[in-house]
């Protein structure tokens, strides 16, 4: 294993029947801005579904319940584990911390929010979980026109 190796685990939160998707926006070490699924590190022999669900929690203040795994993907610093998680609707969702944090000046966590699933398309991560639940989250709304993909 590379000394790189840092295994996380992200959460896809979808709601109002599958057309918007959770985001938190990360700035990075070098200043850039991104926006990506809430999630995490794991904790030393922390498993997976347990990691996002507190990561989730942490940068959210949202409880959640995995409905099922999603895919893998590499990222910069090892392999990121993505859990479908399901979230009560009503709940609130407000910008949490990151505990590793506490003593800097300077934090990740920049926002949080809710995006319509047609606006962050292009999104990698978002991507990805579109291509995992192909058929379950619809692709426009009724009203809309919608978009062949790779036209």
């Amino acid at each position: 294993m590379a000394t790189s190796d840092r295994p996380r685990a992200a959460a896809a939160v979808v709601r109002t029947e599958g057309t918007e998707i959770l985001l938190v926006k990360h700035r990075w070490h070098d200043g850039t801005t991104s926006w990506i699924l809430p999630g995490g590190a794991l904790l030393p022999g922390e498993k997976p579904e347990e990691a996002v669900l507190r990561e989730l929690d942490e940068e959210t203040s949202l409880k959640g319940t995995i409905v099922r795994f999603l895919f893998s993907m590499p990222y910069d610093l090892g392999t990121s584990a993505t859990f479908l998680v399901e979230v009560d609707a009503t709940a609130q969702v407000t910008l949490g911390y990151d505990p590793e944090e506490a003593q800097e000046s300077s934090k990740m966590l920049q926002d949080v929010a809710w995006f319509p699933i047609k606006d962050v398309r292009d999104n990698s991560e978002v991507r990805q979980v579109l291509a995992c639940l192909d058929g379950l989250v619809p692709e426009h709304s009724e009203g809309e026109e919608s978009s062949l993909p790779g036209v």
